[in-house]
């Protein structure tokens, strides 16, 4: 199963009253349709004017409002194919300055817990680099652990059908490097950090599983279940996450283009721009209910909750309508 992931927005929190959402998209593509929809891919940049590249590839910032449309419906062709949007509004999340202070100093309170001194020096060391990142970069990579989280979670439902089976034998999660440099302060504070984070929120939300049909026999739990401890996330994640650069990646130019139809959408909420038909065609590759995730709205700091229901209340028409 190829998981891709990339962003669109500035992370960096508001100090007065703008609205301001940053976005972190993934896409869920099995490896049984991945050929088939990568060929279509092509085939559609192939026809983008070179006003919708850059060099060769194609910008989600550059589409054509037609062309998002084009794009919408290949993916509308393969329902396997899931967009996860993880939403952050820094205009109503505002309670972030200093954030990776404070998870530095949670990590240092953690690491006095560590029983074996190469477990505690290991989460300090952690905690120094994380103190080292701007608060923009802690934002950017709590929004992307959640973007993971949904991803897995949704991937497990809708993709416990017996075609799927093999797509369970290997997880790639691929994200969007931001950076020229490789293994970046931040690529590498992630791939440790994203794994403790994702198992301290499973443990408050576990993954759901359809009893009928995640039975001891399926793939995925005999490969990533341990018994009655729950999911292996270490197994699932550990080796797993790597960051390449979109150029060489039709997944990530997908992932890249989602990402921007989304922002767009979120930047128009009254419509003015016409992003919201658009909107709709992409979400009906999304998962999301009603009543788990909505529209994919998430709040780091837990407050804005009436605000962002109001606030949103057309896109989420659109979007179930």
């Amino acid at each position: 199963m190829q998981f891709y992931f990339d962003e669109s927005g500035d992370f960096a929190h508001l100090n007065n009253d703008e609205h301001k959402c940053c976005i972190v998209c993934g896409v869920v593509i099995p490896e049984n349709i991945k050929s088939i929809l990568f060929d279509k891919f092509k085939l559609f940049v192939k026809d983008l004017s070179s006003k919708e590249k850059k060099n060769t590839e194609p910008k989600g910032t550059l589409l054509s409002d037609e062309n998002s449309k084009t794009f919408c419906k290949i993916l509308n062709e393969h329902t396997e194919v899931l967009v996860i949007p993880s939403v952050l509004d820094l205009s109503i999340s505002k309670n972030l300055h200093g954030i990776g202070k404070r998870l530095k100093g949670s990590l240092i309170e953690h690491a006095k817990k560590c029983l074996h001194k190469t477990m505690q020096n290991e989460v300090v060391e952690l905690a120094r680099r994380w103190g080292n990142m701007s608060d923009s970069e802690s934002i950017k990579l709590c929004t992307l652990t959640h973007c993971f989280l949904e991803a897995l979670r949704h991937s497990i439902i809708f993709h416990s059908a017996e075609t799927f089976y093999p797509c369970w034998d290997n997880l790639n999660f691929i994200v969007d490097r931001t950076r020229t440099k490789p293994k970046s302060r931040d690529e590498l504070i992630f791939k440790d950090m994203c794994l403790m984070w994702l198992a301290a929120w499973s443990k408050n939300k576990p993954f759901f599983e359809i009893q009928e049909i995640h039975t001891e026999e399926h793939p995925f739990e005999k490969k990533y279940r341990m018994s009655e401890k729950g999911i292996d996330l270490g197994k699932i994640f550990r080796g797993n996450i790597t960051f390449n650069n979109s150029s060489k990646s039709y997944g990530l130019q997908i992932a890249d283009i989602c990402a921007n139809i989304l922002y767009k959408a979120f930047h128009d909420l009254n419509n003015y721009k016409d992003q919201l038909p658009i909107y709709r065609l992409l979400m009906k590759n999304c998962p999301y209910s009603k009543k788990i995730s909505g529209i994919g709205l998430i709040r780091i700091d837990n407050k804005g909750g009436r605000q962002l229901a109001k606030k949103y209340l057309l896109l989420h028409q659109v979007m179930y309508s």
